[in-house]
């Protein structure tokens, strides 16, 4: 699988609350997409359609990584965004410890 690499730029009149981010009873997260399109205008080597035709994983790791930076930088919580982390960190220490049993840690 070909890996892109992109420097993501977020414009200095967007905010992470800009995103609407909420998630719905089926599980599925919403956020507005025009927030996205704005952030892959500014960014060099980030095709929108590379977010909404892809993997979900895609645009969740661009929110999560925007997430992630503003909670280094002493920024607000999120609700969902920090959900949507504790479920992302749950999975790697599934992996892990699946690894760990098999030996092959």
């Amino acid at each position: 699988m070909e890996q892109r690499k992109a420097r993501v730029i977020i414009p200095d009149h967007l905010s992470f609350a800009d995103l609407g981010l909420r998630r719905l009873e089926t599980g599925k997260i919403e956020f507005d997409w025009n927030v996205v399109k704005q952030i892959c205008e500014r960014s060099e080597g980030l095709p929108l359609d590379h977010l909404e035709e892809g993997p979900d994983d895609n645009v969740v790791g661009l929110i999560l990584g925007w997430y992630m930076v503003i909670r280094e930088n002493g920024g607000e919580t999120d609700p969902v965004a920090e959900q949507l982390v504790a479920e992302l960190m749950g999975k790697e220490d599934e992996g892990a410890s699946i690894d760990d049993e098999s030996g092959r840690a």
